[in-house]
């Protein structure tokens, strides 16, 4: 593992030095580039760490077979698979009748998705409906009003929601904080705690529906949200990137924070990245890669 970064520190440089914090980790990121010494190993992981995506508005039961395509290859004879397969709510029932891989996540967005804009009843329908359907994985974004205004009450939806996820026992939260629309390191911090603390298995950057999508500045701040929680409790709570991910470089990024900050290596019960086009790529560089 690489040599151990003091978290503290990079917190208090975001908070107080903008400029000098996105320095500093555009530094670790080269650093641990250089540091890299098994880009392929890591690449086959990072694979298996994908949630291949579609969320487009005409989506229907017709794109299921170019969608599911994407979820495996083969290198050296073995059969490489994504960690997940993520749709709206209302297609887990097609999902279940084409796709039965039991090693694969069937992932949905629900509760309000992407703008977390609806009645706390609505989403804990439509959250209920994934879990009747066999959803292994829910992911819902906050209510970034609600967040600014009004976080204890956020706080108790997103623990309404867990509950309802719970009654499958092995079934996952993620919650979507929306860093593009969070106004500072602070924020984005805030509402990692907030997300953690109130149940959420995984936290998650974004919706991919908002114009400013991940980026590894605000996804290091979760990161140092996540391993203080480690620190303080030993349990740990997974990481997602999405939104705007399309090359290998950009996911070999976090991949790389997430090692350095975290201090674990990548799997796909503690990191994820939702994706609609990355796979090709990744396989295309796994085959150009000694």
């Amino acid at each position: 593992m690489n040599s151990k970064i003091d978290i503290q520190v990079l917190k208090d440089l975001a908070f107080n030095s903008a400029e000098g914090f996105r320095q500093k980790v555009d530094e670790i990121i080269e650093q641990q580039n250089k540091n890299l010494k098994d880009k392929k190993q890591l690449l086959l992981k990072l694979f298996s760490c994908l949630d291949i995506t579609s969320l487009t508005d005409t989506d229907y039961n017709v794109f299921f077979d170019s969608l599911l395509d994407k979820t495996s290859f083969f290198h050296d004879n073995k059969e490489v698979k994504c960690a997940g397969v993520c749709v709206y709510s209302n297609l887990i029932e097609n999902l279940n009748k084409v796709f039965n891989d039991k090693e694969i996540k069937k992932v949905v967005v629900s509760g309000g998705f992407p703008t977390g804009q609806m009645s706390l009843q609505g989403k804990l329908y439509d959250v209920a409906y994934a879990i009747e359907n066999k959803a292994d994985e829910v992911d819902i974004p906050i209510n970034r009003g609600l967040f600014k205004e009004n976080p204890r009450e956020l706080s108790l939806e997103i623990k309404a929601i867990k509950s309802i996820v719970q009654q499958n026992e092995k079934a996952k939260l993620k919650v979507i904080i929306e860093s593009g629309e969070l106004s500072s390191y602070q924020e984005v911090y805030k509402a990692s705690l907030l997300a953690i603390d109130s149940g959420a298995d995984f936290i998650k950057t974004s919706t991919g529906k908002v114009p400013r999508g991940a980026d590894v500045y605000c996804a290091v701040i979760m990161m140092i949200a996540l391993q203080e929680h480690y620190q303080k409790t030993g349990k740990t709570i997974g990481f997602k990137a999405a939104g705007g991910i399309r090359k290998t470089a950009q996911a070999l990024d976090y991949a790389l924070l997430y090692q350095a900050l975290c201090e674990r290596d990548i799997f796909s019960d503690c990191f994820r990245i939702g994706c609609s086009n990355l796979a090709e790529d990744i396989i295309q560089e796994i085959n150009n890669t000694k």
